[in-house]
């Protein structure tokens, strides 16, 4: 339990840090045109680097996109990047309110499997080689916990699906997950 408050309470932070850093990643790619076989070499080394931390992250992506009814369009590479990846299909996008708690709960459950990953082998003492895969799975799954431009897409189909409501929506959500960040970083002060 103190593993899943800890992981709401830092998912914010988790998403910002990898958003930046795997944007700055993508700022060194090239811009218009393939000269190689992807545009951004560093994304792809790293993205085979931690491919069976993005197998998980996308595990969870999918089976959370399943639980709230968002429609998946296929699981496969990224041509531009040739990263594994979950495509969403945005042509019908749910409410707003179902987009967002979408994104925060895969991101919350990303960080809260990696941060497992971390810590459980340590609790059970398991041999240093099975705590190593495991730690290297989790820093996998914490650099795929990142904005992904098929998440902002998702939101923005919602928002013009319904314009009015959809605002509203979006500053219910944001205004109950600010509520939920204060409650949750209050019972660690406390």
């Amino acid at each position: 339990m103190a593993n899943l408050l800890f992981s709401m309470q830092v998912a914010p932070g988790v998403l910002i840090v990898v958003s930046v850093i795997r944007g700055l990643i993508l700022l060194t790619g090239q811009k218009r045109e393939f000269e190689d076989w992807t545009r951004n070499w560093l994304l792809t080394l790293l993205s085979w680097v931690f491919l069976p931390g993005t197998m998980v992250y996308v595990v969870l992506r999918w089976g959370i996109s399943k639980l709230f009814r968002i429609d998946v369009e296929n699981v496969g590479l990224s041509t531009t990047y040739a990263e594994l990846n979950l495509f969403l299909k945005v042509e019908k996008p749910p409410r707003v309110v179902v987009a967002v708690t979408f994104l925060y709960a895969t991101v919350v459950l990303s960080v809260f499997t990696a941060c497992s990953m971390i810590i459980l082998p340590l609790v059970f003492l398991l041999d240093a080689p099975v705590v190593a895969i495991l730690w290297y799975v989790a820093l996998g799954v914490f650099f795929n916990t990142s904005l992904r431009s098929g998440d902002v897409s998702l939101v923005a189909a919602s928002l013009r699906k319904r314009p009015r409501s959809g605002a509203l929506e979006l500053i219910v959500v944001i205004a109950a997950l600010v509520i939920l960040y204060a409650q949750i970083a209050g019972v660690f002060v406390t």
